[in-house]
């Protein structure tokens, strides 16, 4: 009887034990089912915030790198634009060198002919013509693409010189301006009424004797306009003056009867033009007037592009900085989201062990950091 006791008790202990093994063995199993459970929730959970972040970090990136990069792209367009203008407008300006060369033509035909037309209406009125010729030198200004107040100034435009012996006041009828602050004097002088009355006759003897007495005129207005000494009074100023007379056949009358006349005037710094040279002249001012803008506007072009070279470059900097505290940032957002998720009594732990202990709340925390947690903590426990 004794015997069947003890056996009974042997037995009913191996079903104990057996029992604790297999439920044991169970235990293990279902922590290892939900240790892969809350794993696998727990990376799909890190992922989720990951991408989340990431995408909001890359579109907030774009829209950094569009405001930075907008001004960079409008002075590139600013500054390829430029180059486009100035290159363009040289080629456009010798295409049109035929034209401009028809156009001296024109003009110079039609002044001609204007000449001689007011020829009869200005006979003898010494005031008349000399209005006239200052009239016809400002259309030969403008037709050379001079502009008054910029590349001109004229007798009644408030330029005035001081003379250097008396100190009176001079005014030439023009002042051209050159770059670098230099100038070219003009000064009209019409002589008609001996020059009219040489085209009105016929008589060889009176056309002698008209003819000495314009030629006389023109050299006294030679030597009157050398006396007021223009080019030392203006600074910049080349060692001669233009005299300009309007009349073509006047001009050429003068040169047929006395050949060494532009020796005579070369002695005293007077150049005598009439309406075609000076136009050819003014011309050429004006190309010198439109090859310095260009070499502005080409200067101004290197300018700019210094500027821009050191915006890129600080651009660049710039940009090497951000990338360098998006690192930063990206740690510091890691290892911030491990202190609230992960670690012993981690902070989403903690608050809901508070909500255990009764505190009330009126939202809960989300489910995936809870479980996040829960993971954790079975990790510790089974490693412990």
């Amino acid at each position: 009887m004794v015997d069947y006791v003890i056996y009974m008790i042997i037995g009913i202990g191996i079903g104990f034990a057996a029992g604790f093994l297999v439920a044991r063995a169970l235990l293990k199993t279902r922590l290892a089912d939900m240790e892969e459970k809350f794993s696998l929730q727990f990376e799909n959970l890190a992922n989720r915030i990951f991408d989340e972040k990431t995408d909001r970090f890359k579109k907030e990136s774009r829209e950094d790198l569009g405001n930075l990069l907008n001004p960079l792209r409008e002075r590139l367009q600013e500054f390829q634009k430029k180059i486009d203008d100035s290159f363009g407008t040289q080629m456009r300006e010798q295409i049109s060198l035929k034209e401009e060369i028809r156009h001296i033509v024109s003009v110079n035909e039609k002044m001609s002919q204007q000449t001689e037309n007011l020829t009869r209406a200005l006979r003898g009125d010494v005031k008349a013509q000399g209005n006239w010729g200052e009239v016809m030198l400002e259309k030969i200004l403008e037709a050379a693409g001079l502009r008054e107040g910029i590349e001109y100034t004229t007798q009644g435009g408030g330029q005035s010189l001081r003379h250097i012996e008396d100190g009176g006041v001079l005014k030439p009828d023009v002042m051209i301006m050159l770059p670098e602050d230099k100038h070219i004097i003009i000064d009209s002088k019409v002589s008609l009424t001996s020059y009219e009355r040489y085209c009105g006759t016929e008589d060889a003897g009176e056309r002698a004797l008209f003819s000495k007495e314009y030629l006389a005129s023109v050299r006294t207005h030679v030597t009157g306009l050398s006396g007021k000494r223009y080019q030392d009074a203006a600074k910049g100023t080349p060692d001669f003056v233009l005299m300009f007379m309007p009349i073509e056949g006047a001009f050429s009358l003068a040169l047929q009867e006395d050949p060494s006349l532009h020796s005579f005037a070369w002695e005293k710094k007077i150049v005598i033009v009439c309406p075609s040279t000076l136009f050819a002249t003014l011309r050429t001012v004006e190309s010198v007037w439109r090859l310095e803008r260009q070499n502005r506007n080409t200067l101004e072009i290197a300018r700019r592009g210094s500027l821009l070279y050191d915006k890129v470059a600080g651009f660049v900097d710039t940009m090497q900085d951000l990338g360098k505290k998006i690192d930063a940032t990206q740690k510091t957002y890691d290892d911030a989201f491990k202190k609230l998720s992960t670690g012993t009594g981690n902070i989403i732990r903690q608050t809901e062990e508070l909500k255990t202990l009764g505190v009330k709340a009126g939202k809960s925390l989300p489910k995936d950091l809870l479980d996040a947690g829960q993971v954790e903590d079975f990790k510790k426990a089974e490693n412990g």
